[in-house]
């Protein structure tokens, strides 16, 4: 009868769930000298390779089969770790990525709030378009406004983000107004199309690589755009416009986004994600949109 080790199967979900032995080893507080041993044994014990030396690791069918077998143990084992975990004072530190405008309109002005509760817990905010990997520990909480399909997360939708097409007040209308918009990282976004689709065959003014710069190049006068609805109190005399008064296409009401709080599922239940999701619903519920 062979005795597999508890430390050898959690570091094998480990590199599984993480895509590598570096990855992996980061996450567990050891060597990846420690990993590449401990799933070398584990390996010798299944007489069989478990996972593939790939970029990202890839399992083998046997791979597959233990990691179907251990989930429920590392399930049982994380609630067991919450459980012992649970005290008065929550401690360590939770990243949360999400784009910059989320930081800076909603987020920040509730910190105060969030160390009078949590004074012992550390907030690390990363503010990028880009979507940051949750399974390979580059944060712990993600707000995306595209919902994941795929990997072993926990989705719960946040909020509602509505826009409309937006003008300063002093703006003088017409056929020939200038229209702004978006490149970079964001000119596939839904809003970016639909503005495109609108002013068919007018090149647009300026195209820039950020919402909140947007709004204020709005603000001065620039041109039209599409802003967040959340976005235009913000704003000094930016005011909502319909597309005819602009020239461009009336394509029917724009599409609205939905704001997604994402969290890996072994990560759910630590006492220190736990209580900063519960309070990012806090600040999301009601929000402006």
């Amino acid at each position: 009868m062979i005795i597999v080790e508890w430390d050898h199967l959690r570091t094998f979900e480990a590199v599984a769930r993480l895509g590598s032995l570096t990855a992996a080893a980061r996450a567990l507080g050891v060597s990846q000298s420690t990993v590449s041993r401990q799933l070398g044994r584990l390996e010798a014990e299944a007489n069989s390779p478990l996972l593939l030396r790939e970029a990202p690791a890839r399992l083998t069918q046997k791979g597959i089969a233990l990691l179907s077998a251990i989930e429920p143990m590392v399930e049982a084992a994380l609630a067991a770790q919450s459980a012992l975990d649970q005290s008065p004072v929550v401690r360590g530190q939770v990243s949360v990525t999400t784009v910059g405008e989320m930081i800076r309109w909603q987020i920040v002005g509730h910190l105060a709030d969030f160390y009078r509760e949590y004074p012992d817990l550390r907030l690390r905010l990363l503010a990028e378009n880009q979507v940051a990997s949750l399974a390979a520990g580059e944060a712990d909480i993600a707000l995306r406004f595209a919902r994941p399909r795929r990997g072993d997360l926990v989705v719960q939708r946040l909020s509602t983000v509505s826009y409309g097409l937006c003008a300063a007040a002093s703006l003088e209308l017409g056929d020939d107004v200038p229209w702004l918009g978006l490149t970079g990282s964001l000119a596939k976004i839904p809003e970016q199309g639909h503005a495109e689709r609108a002013f068919v065959g007018r090149p647009p003014r300026l195209l820039v690589e950020d919402v909140e710069a947007l709004g204020l190049a709005v603000e001065a006068g620039l041109g039209v755009a599409i802003l967040p609805h959340g976005q235009v109190p913000r704003l000094r005399d930016v005011v909502e416009v319909r597309p005819e008064q602009v020239g461009a296409r009336n394509l029917g009401p724009i599409a609205h986004r939905e704001l997604w709080l994402v969290v890996h599922r072994s990560k759910q239940r630590l006492p220190g994600v736990r209580a900063v999701i519960q309070w990012l619903k806090q600040v999301f519920h009601g929000a402006p949109s």
